[in-house]
């Protein structure tokens, strides 16, 4: 028999993606199920995107772009970081992708080698792992827990890197956890990243969902660091764009080069229409930015005051992105093996569908995203809470 290749067979199918699957197939049964897996906004995408990316397909631009994306919008994203962090960028350092999750992708693969070792703090995004994986490098997970704020330290860092350590990935809000690093804690993490002289990508594509009004930093602030640092972002998250498959990254020179040959034999080139729908959001207000954080500040403290009511469930307050993880170890039982096990229970007996913990690198957690409606956050809080106490 033909088989396939050891470096696909390694990788896992990510858990919010079957998830997504599984309702869908749920749903068309007639079943009443509730989905609080989605990683995306509910919101739809503002009507000026819409119509750039309409005039774009009436006006004939539908061929291929340069690789890393047309230049308008790469001096659009450019004018945005740098104005934004008050940094200097050039063009030619930012490189226009096919979703964040594609310059995650390619960011890996051009500064790891197979034998690399990557560190990840957990809990981490479901794909960083297989990303890793398909580079042939090797994933050193750096644990947390909720006494450290589900953050690493300087210290943990300091302590995990050898000499065979390549690559640091921080994401910053964090997904799953909504974790948000401090100025004092980058600060810190900056100082050993500096010594060590290891490559950091930082993953911010959350940076416009912070609550409360807490200071976001960015990495790419740090001057000391700049020639280390591989910055990603994307439209996707703030302006409820997940489905136009526009990402970016900013790098050294010689990062984006490379990143650039890869691309250019990938993919070609982002989609030009979704290049153009881009370079309007950039182009316009943030007011929609800001109408979106206000209905998921009034979601995040919702589901924050529901878990901390279900007695022995522990979650700490998410201080951006729109999810929730909450610690659920006193709930799996004997019957259960694991989170994914528990969360199958939920979703067949009480038609609430959440995310395994296992795939975040937790297994005492499950993620909750409050990125829907508030009528379905009610009934599904519901749902969860009674299934969970029906374990008690």
């Amino acid at each position: 028999m033909l088989s396939l290749s050891q470096r696909v067979t390694r990788i896992s199918e990510s858990p919010t993606v079957a998830l997504t699957g599984i309702l869908a197939d749920l749903k068309k049964q007639g079943k009443d199920v509730i989905g609080l897996g989605a990683g995306e906004p509910d919101f739809d995408t503002p009507p000026h995107i819409k119509t750039a990316a309409i005039e774009s397909i009436n006006d004939g631009f539908t061929k291929y772009t340069p690789a890393e994306g047309t230049l308008e919008l790469k001096q659009a994203i450019t004018d945005y970081i740098n104005n934004t962090f008050k940094v200097g960028y050039d063009t030619s350092q930012v490189i226009v992708t096919c979703g964040a999750k594609h310059a995650v992708f390619q960011a890996i693969m051009a500064v790891c080698d197979p034998g690399d070792e990557v560190l990840l703090p957990s809990p981490y995004w479901v794909s960083y792992p297989e990303m890793i994986r398909l580079a042939d490098a090797r994933i050193r997970v750096v644990p947390t827990n909720l006494t450290s704020h589900l953050k690493v330290s300087a210290d943990q860092l300091d302590e995990f890197i050898t000499d065979k350590t390549k690559l640091f990935i921080l994401n910053s809000p964090s997904n799953p956890s909504g974790a948000v690093y401090s100025e004092k804690e980058l600060d810190d993490l900056v100082s050993v990243l500096k010594q060590k002289g290891i490559w950091v990508l930082s993953d911010e594509i959350y940076d416009q969902i912070v609550f409360d009004g807490l200071a976001f930093k960015s990495m790419v602030e740090y001057d000391s660091i700049r020639e280390q640092l591989i910055y990603v972002n994307g439209v996707s998250k703030s302006f409820a764009m997940t489905g136009w498959r526009i990402g970016y990254l900013a790098a050294p020179p010689q990062v984006a080069k490379a990143i650039k040959k890869y691309q250019g034999h990938s993919t070609s080139n982002p989609s030009s229409i979704s290049q153009k729908a881009a370079l309007a959001a950039y182009r316009h207000s943030l007011d929609f930015v800001d109408e979106m954080l206000h209905a998921f500040t009034q979601r995040r403290d919702y589901v924050q005051n529901r878990l901390d009511e279900i007695a022995g469930v522990k979650s700490l307050k998410p201080q951006g992105a729109f999810y929730a993880f909450p610690n659920i170890a006193p709930f799996k039982t004997s019957k259960f093996k694991d989170s994914i096990q528990l969360c199958e229970y939920l979703l067949k007996e009480y038609g609430v569908a959440i995310v395994p913990g296992s795939g975040f690198g937790m297994d005492d957690h499950v993620r909750l995203s409050f990125a829907t409606s508030m009528t379905n956050l009610e009934k599904a809080l519901d749902r969860l809470t009674k299934g969970l106490l029906s374990l008690a």
